[in-house]
């Protein structure tokens, strides 16, 4: 799913990060923050070390996430 909505995009990096039930990509690689200025998305890629401009982020949800071991 392709979005621009800062706060759908945050929750989806938070569940990206705890729970693993989500992948957030951009055509770079995978997203680990996001911000606007000016009135552009900006993301910072996992490994990168600036924000770069993007249209949107894809975000693709796996489904159960991570098993718990018990």
């Amino acid at each position: 799913m392709q979005s621009t909505n800062i706060s759908q995009i945050k929750k989806a990096i938070w569940n990206q990060a705890f729970l693993g039930n989500t992948l957030v990509l951009c055509p770079m690689g995978p997203v680990v923050a996001v911000r606007r200025r000016k009135g552009q998305l900006l993301v910072l890629i996992r490994g990168w070390g600036r924000w770069y401009s993007v249209e949107s982020v894809n975000i693709q949800w796996l489904g159960a996430g991570r098993q718990l071991l018990s």
